[in-house]
């Protein structure tokens, strides 16, 4: 009887990612971290890079059911609730899994590996996912740079581990709501270029 294969823990690999991403650590220190031989290892990724994409995609996951439960939670407040909604969503999954906050938002894009592409597509949809629960009458370009730099500015208070989450997520939705909803007599794409992008 053939024994079954051992699983792989993305999260424990996650932390072996973190640090320096997909070319800064060894496949050994990989499997160690996975508890499994490098051969197990393999044998579930086929390659180191694989191994890295699944870690990615895994984290991923975590956080786009977080911003969907936080979206429907808020779904029928106003802007700005939602926005905070989205906004504590990414800082608290970063103080719950700093490693997996590390991985996605400082050391995962990378330009030469048989996954870069893959992962910048995987990592394009958190942006999309926080589209969602923007007001529906924004212009689709312009709510994808909005959501992008509301990603950045909250993925940026998640590394810095920032003491009070709901007061950073607050202030957050307090300058974003500001843009959604400009002032009279002032443009919107005026807000939109005063704002980082991710």
């Amino acid at each position: 009887m053939p024994r079954p294969r051992a699983q792989l823990d993305h999260s424990a690999i996650t932390t072996a990612f973190a640090t320096d991403g997909l070319h800064g650590v060894s496949a050994t220190e990989i499997a160690r971290r996975a508890g499994v031989a490098k051969p197990t290892l393999y044998a579930h990724g086929r390659s180191k890079d694989s191994v890295f994409l699944a870690c990615i995609e895994a984290e991923i996951e975590r956080l786009l059911d977080r911003l969907y439960d936080a979206e429907v939670r808020t779904r029928e407040l106003a802007t700005k609730q939602r926005i905070a909604g989205i906004a504590l969503a990414v800082i608290e999954h970063g103080r719950e899994h700093p490693a997996a906050a590390q991985l996605l938002h400082a050391t995962a894009r990378h330009r030469s590996s048989s996954v870069a592409a893959q992962v910048d597509a995987a990592l394009g949809r958190l942006p999309s996912r926080i589209v969602a629960a923007l007001p529906r009458d924004i212009d689709p370009v312009r709510a994808h740079l909005i959501a992008t730099a509301l990603l950045g500015a909250a993925s940026a208070l998640a590394l810095s581990r920032t003491p009070d989450a709901r007061a950073a997520a607050q202030l957050l939705a307090e300058a974003f709501a500001a843009v959604l909803e400009p002032a009279e007599g002032e443009r919107p794409d005026d807000h939109v270029r005063s704002v980082g992008v991710y």
